[in-house]
């Protein structure tokens, strides 16, 4: 049943104690209003009378409850957005739209744990979560590597609800962000729209103040939702370069985080059920999830033999089983096409010893909006040399 204004307003005025964290989201909410309404009065809109200090907690609730009162909700000009990671934000193309919507799913989520070891500072600064995929971003500063060289930590150690690795049955990836993107033709650029040197691409690891980010994926391909709620830990050891001769450690130390992931159960679901021209292979199933993407096909097997050698430089015949036809890029409605999509870790192959199901997942290097996705965009063959695939070289499948 609802309460009348007088009523709320009676209850106002009595002196009820006020929980701390609702305190400290009241007065950030007004610092916010402050700051606007600041930049309101300098555009010559209005003016405001400037104020300090703590705010008394019975005015916090009165004037909160008054605001509610005459708009009944927060305006979207209030919404505040978490700071993403230049490796996730520039190295994923995304745009500001789109960080704010995985932001409001929950499929991104910020950490901002911080450890301090050795002059190095360690940040935990963000996830992204969905069915099949966690990407994580760390800051890392107070470290400068060699120029030419490549950092890295010697060892990661991850558990997802108590579980590393071998016991969960993920796959982890990882190095620090380097300022190299895939372009959509297939070949490395720089993220922030550098031309590429001559002799090749030079990694940029350093940002310009100082700091370094290093990214980790972790992928379960088998098990829809395993990642989305779960305790994470991290465990980042030595830091150093990676050499010829391997990994040498300049800091010796470890750098421990402890939180649990957010994630999003958003996807676009569908079932186009159509046939792949020749190759055999039907698609049924469909996921598209805004960082990841999973196919299921309806594939007999196809045994087929593969030439190659075994140690001794002897020529061998090994049998094994043809791939279905890759998902290699999507159309969109507006007529934009991205292809080249792959971001691993992914895996492919039959779901069991006695099925014709067939399943691709993998990573994507872009985040998508799944649904202004018009095709999907299969490798039918592939050209000759370097050159780039054309519509000519793919099955398109419209989905709906």
């Amino acid at each position: 049943m609802s309460m009348r204004e007088e009523d709320i307003l009676e209850k106002l005025r009595q002196d009820v104690p006020i929980p701390e964290t609702v305190q400290k989201k009241a007065e950030d909410a007004f610092a916010s209003i402050k700051k606007d309404a600041q930049k309101t009065r300098a555009e010559g809109k209005m003016t405001v009378k400037r104020s300090s200090g703590r705010m008394p907690r019975k005015k916090i609730w009165i004037f909160v409850a008054a605001a509610v009162l005459a708009f009944g909700t927060v305006t979207a000009g209030a919404a505040v957005y978490m700071q993403w990671s230049h490796g996730l934000s520039e190295g994923m193309k995304a745009e500001q739209e789109q960080m704010h919507k995985l932001e409001a799913d929950n499929m991104a989520s910020p950490v901002n744990q911080s450890v301090s070891e050795q002059g190095i500072k360690v940040t935990a600064l963000q996830s992204i979560v969905d069915n099949y995929y966690v990407h994580l971003a760390f800051k890392v500063e107070g470290y400068e590597p060699e120029a030419g060289k490549q950092p890295d930590f010697e060892d990661v150690q991850i558990r997802i609800d108590g579980q590393d690795a071998s016991d969960g049955d993920f796959s982890i990836s990882r190095g620090f962000y380097n300022g190299l993107v895939q372009g959509n033709e297939g070949k490395a650029v720089y993220a922030d729209g550098t031309p590429l040197p001559e002799e090749g691409p030079l990694e940029k690891y350093v940002r310009e103040d100082g700091s370094l980010e290093y990214e980790i994926t972790l992928a379960k391909e088998n098990e829809k939702g395993y990642f989305i709620g779960k305790p994470i830990s991290v465990e980042l050891k030595n830091l150093g370069e990676i050499t010829i001769d391997g990994h040498i450690p300049d800091i010796e130390d470890t750098w421990s985080f402890a939180w649990t992931l957010g994630g999003s159960d958003r996807v676009r679901e569908c079932s186009p059920d159509q046939a792949l021209g020749d190759s055999k292979a039907i698609v049924k199933q469909v996921e598209i999830s805004p960082i990841s993407m999973r196919v299921v096909y309806d594939f007999p097997r196809q045994e087929i033999e593969e030439k190659g050698y075994n140690e001794s430089g002897e020529e061998i015949i090994s049998k094994t089983y043809a791939e279905a036809p890759w998902l290699t890029g999507v159309r969109m409605k507006d007529g934009t096409t991205y292809m080249y999509l792959y971001r691993g870790p992914g895996s492919s192959g039959y779901l069991s010893e006695d099925s014709d199901a067939y399943a691709l997942t993998y990573g994507i290097d872009r985040i998508l909006d799944p649904d202004q996705v018009e095709s999907l965009l299969f490798v039918k063959s592939y050209p000759e040399g370097d050159k780039l695939l054309t519509e000519d070289d793919l099955y398109v499948v419209p989905i709906e």
